[in-house]
């Protein structure tokens, strides 16, 4: 029961993948449609960002009182109304309307089944997890691609992502009793957690020795999005590569990013979680060093898919690493925080490596870019440590 649950969970986190990388394929097309500057992808990226931490620091209230179940079900239901609506949208103001139930959804399944997992699943199944948003990740943009060769609109694309939101709604709406089942016979913290429905305010989380730096360290791990979104701008501007080979070697890092986590979910059961996270960040550090004086084309496909797979194991090991460091009962709270404070970064840090490099002039400060951001979340993991370790 419980690995047909975990299969039904994999399922339900692809839907949250799967509007994450629509955007940026769908925009080229999309701003020419709705007749509007292909500069808003940032505006409407940035409001999908913050209905995204709205849903995630209320979510602890509404897991507390539907359970976990219930909050997935209706999240998926609100991502799959948010892509049909975008589908048939007209203008910026619809656009933008129809980006807050897509936003409130994401936010709300993206901590309850990290909690959940978090709570009664190993660090194998957690890295597992993430690995299958990775999945929902590259199939929206390769869709697109093909929708795009054959003459189909963005429309299109988000139409038919609706209809595999739809599915897996289904596939959750079935797999009812299997969640009741496990939560009658699982882990301890699972059972302590349902036992214990006290609901804790954003203040006293924040308070709890080594919180806000966990959170922190969530904020400045936007160094994966700095990487996403603004790695070919780099090669092209920076390197003065053309833009065919930039596309195609920025493509490792979502290639790497699920490589990494598939293949350390193997090994995560076996390797202290302070471990993995500090060799992972290591790793980072020395494929960034290695990419400033690299111009070999092969070579920097290397060092991008070594970036990427070292990115991989961090997010879901620091995810896992909250329940071991908190009380249970205050485990989802600090979840929804952590996914609020990893939004935030992205709806700042990520736009203003943007305006760093328009105030220096050159993307060549890409690396250094990262390499601050990468000190800043070594720092936190550390801090948090230190004071959960007290």
């Amino acid at each position: 029961m419980a690995t047909i649950l975990l299969l039904v969970i994999y399922i339900a986190f692809i839907s949250l993948g799967l509007p994450d990388s629509v955007l940026g394929t769908a925009w080229p097309m999309m701003h020419i449609d709705l007749g509007v500057p292909v500069s808003l992808a940032g505006l409407v990226n940035i409001f999908i960002s913050l209905c995204t931490v709205i849903a995630s620091m209320t979510s602890q209230r509404l897991i507390a009182r539907f359970g976990t179940f219930r909050v997935t079900l209706f999240s998926i239901a609100l991502t799959c109304g948010g892509l049909y609506l975008i589908s048939v949208s007209s203008s910026l103001v619809a656009l933008m309307l129809f980006c807050i139930p897509l936003g409130l959804g994401g936010g709300a399944i993206d901590t309850a089944l990290n909690n959940y997992v978090a709570n009664n699943y190993s660090a194998m199944q957690m890295n597992f997890l993430h690995a299958f948003w990775g999945i929902g990740t590259m199939v929206a943009p390769s869709m697109l691609s093909v929708f795009f060769d054959t003459g189909r609109t963005w429309r299109d694309g988000y139409l038919v992502l609706a209809m595999i939101q739809s599915v897996i709604f289904v596939i959750v709406l079935l797999s009812r009793r299997l969640w009741k089942v496990h939560e009658e016979s699982g882990s301890r913290k699972g059972r302590l957690l349902a036992q214990d429905r006290k609901v804790h305010s954003n203040g006293e989380l924040l308070r709890i020795p080594g919180a806000l730096p966990s959170c922190l360290a969530f904020t400045f791990y936007c160094f994966e999005s700095v990487t996403i979104l603004w790695l070919a701008s780099y090669l092209v501007y920076g390197k003065l590569f053309d833009a065919a080979t930039a596309a195609a070697v920025s493509s490792m890092t979502y290639l790497g990013i699920t490589s990494g986590r598939i293949a350390t979910a193997f090994i995560a059961d076996r390797i202290p979680a302070k471990r993995m996270i500090q060799t992972s960040q290591l790793m980072i550090a020395l494929a960034i060093i290695a990419m400033i004086p690299t111009r070999s084309i092969p070579l920097l496909y290397v060092i991008v898919f070594v970036l990427g797979f070292s990115f991989g194991p961090i997010y879901p090991t620091m995810v896992h690493q909250t329940v071991s460091y908190f009380h249970p009962s205050c485990s989802v709270g600090i979840i929804g925080l952590q996914m609020s404070f990893a939004y935030i970064g992205n709806m700042t840090i990520v736009p203003l490596y943007g305006v760093v490099a328009d105030l220096v002039g050159s993307q060549a400060i890409f690396p250094f870019y990262m390499l601050v951001l990468l000190a800043l979340q070594t720092l936190s993991t550390t801090l948090k440590n230190h004071g959960c370790g007290k």
